[in-house]
């Protein structure tokens, strides 16, 4: 090789190492300037998310078990059952602020006929404990199959694959009556301090059809709750955006007194084939920038706050199986912890947790206690709100 020859390799290499190294310290650069790593830590206060419907899944269903594994929800003592369940999660966690949702088939399972009492039982342990709630009221709820809406409510209703519910003249109008009367029957419960219209109402369910709802119907939602409420409780609107080209937030915070996220840091993936656990809050300017919209929420006046922050595995199979023995290498108690810091940095008033079913079915099934532990240790340290303090 000649001696021009080599001097054209050399640099070419050179070149391509300095191009490498441009992009390393670029990438470093843009994670280290990013808001999960910036942005001062929030006073945040933290709460939970409980479902019964959860809680009855974890600790008394068997899989496999058929008839003898389900737990009925006509049984007997299925109210105080749910309640005396939260109440040991709020006791054995420290937590005083629970967001709660009413299941539409299961407050009027005949139209017209309201049966309160799961909601009512909940909200007893809440006040019992000198705590606070979040009710979402609606056509959606937390956790599968997330659209809760009883069998009379979709007669006459052709049901198919992404259909956008509120788009039915007869199903919108008896979501809308349910809401009403619901919101106008708890708004006399002091426990209360803010309701939520639908549950991500703007997402499609992957869980149930596609079926989804329309921003404007998820405004009439919120409209109809402060019109059933004489003390004129914040009403919230939660989305799940998980990056940064869904600008739906901008929709939830004109509707909302209170705009909130869901927020999932650690996803499951695929890598040559094999399984990985990626961090989305590390993917830069990809990612949501969350504190950039609770900033712009503080400048009109409102709130933000994360309705749903991932503290249980994210899991493709069954929660069941994941114990201390077959982990999840998709969270632990030491990335909960990141994960509430990721929470802290964008500036939410309110952080609530979603796993706690969870947490106390890993201590009565498998006596791993840590994820109770860890959450008692990260309610210490958070303060309460004041009208809490002062109970």
């Amino acid at each position: 090789m000649g001696h021009r020859r080599r001097w054209q390799v050399g640099l070419t290499a050179a070149g391509a190492v300095l191009a490498a190294l441009l992009l390393v310290g670029q990438l470093w650069l843009t994670l280290r300037l990013q808001w999960t790593t910036r942005e001062p830590l929030a006073d945040s206060l933290l709460g939970l998310n409980f479902s019964c419907d959860q809680a009855e899944y974890l600790l008394l269903e068997e899989p496999g078990a058929g008839p003898d594994g389900f737990a009925d929800d006509g049984r007997p003592g299925r109210a105080e059952w749910c309640a005396g369940v939260l109440r040991q999660l709020m006791e054995e966690t420290g937590i005083r602020l629970v967001r709660l949702s009413v299941r539409w088939d299961e407050v009027e399972p005949e139209e017209g006929r309201f049966d309160f009492t799961v909601i009512e039982a909940e909200l007893d342990a809440v006040r019992a404990m000198g705590g606070g709630a979040n009710v979402s009221i609606g056509m959606k709820a937390q956790r599968h199959p997330e659209f809760y809406i009883p069998g009379w409510a979709l007669e006459g209703v052709e049901l198919r694959e992404g259909l956008v519910l509120s788009e039915v003249p007869a199903l919108r109008a008896r979501a809308l009556r349910m809401v009403g009367t619901v919101a106008a029957h708890l708004a006399g419960r002091p426990e209360i301090d803010s309701w939520t219209a639908e549950n991500e109402g703007y997402i499609a369910s992957h869980r149930a059809h596609r079926y989804s709802l329309s921003q404007e119907y998820v405004a009439e939602v919120a409209r109809t709750i402060r019109a059933a409420d004489p003390l004129g409780r914040p009403v919230v609107i939660n989305h799940a955006q998980h990056y940064v080209f869904d600008r739906r937030w901008k929709d939830a915070l004109a509707d909302a007194d209170v705009l909130a996220q869901s927020m999932y840091p650690r996803r499951n993936g695929s890598l040559l084939g094999r399984p990985v656990v990626i961090d989305i809050m590390q993917l830069g300017w990809l990612m949501p920038n969350y504190a950039h919209q609770a900033r712009v929420a503080r400048a009109q006046g409102k709130e933000f706050w994360v309705t749903e922050l991932q503290a249980e595995p994210w899991t493709d199979g069954d929660a069941r199986l994941i114990s201390p023995e077959r982990p999840s290498p998709n969270l632990s108690p030491a990335t909960l912890r990141r994960n509430v810091e990721y929470a802290r940095r964008t500036g939410a008033l309110r952080i609530y947790l979603w796993g706690a079913e969870w947490w106390l079915y890993q201590r009565e099934r498998y006596g791993d206690g840590s994820w109770l532990a860890t959450v008692r240790e990260l309610a210490a340290g958070a303060p309460q709100p004041g009208y809490l303090a002062r109970q």
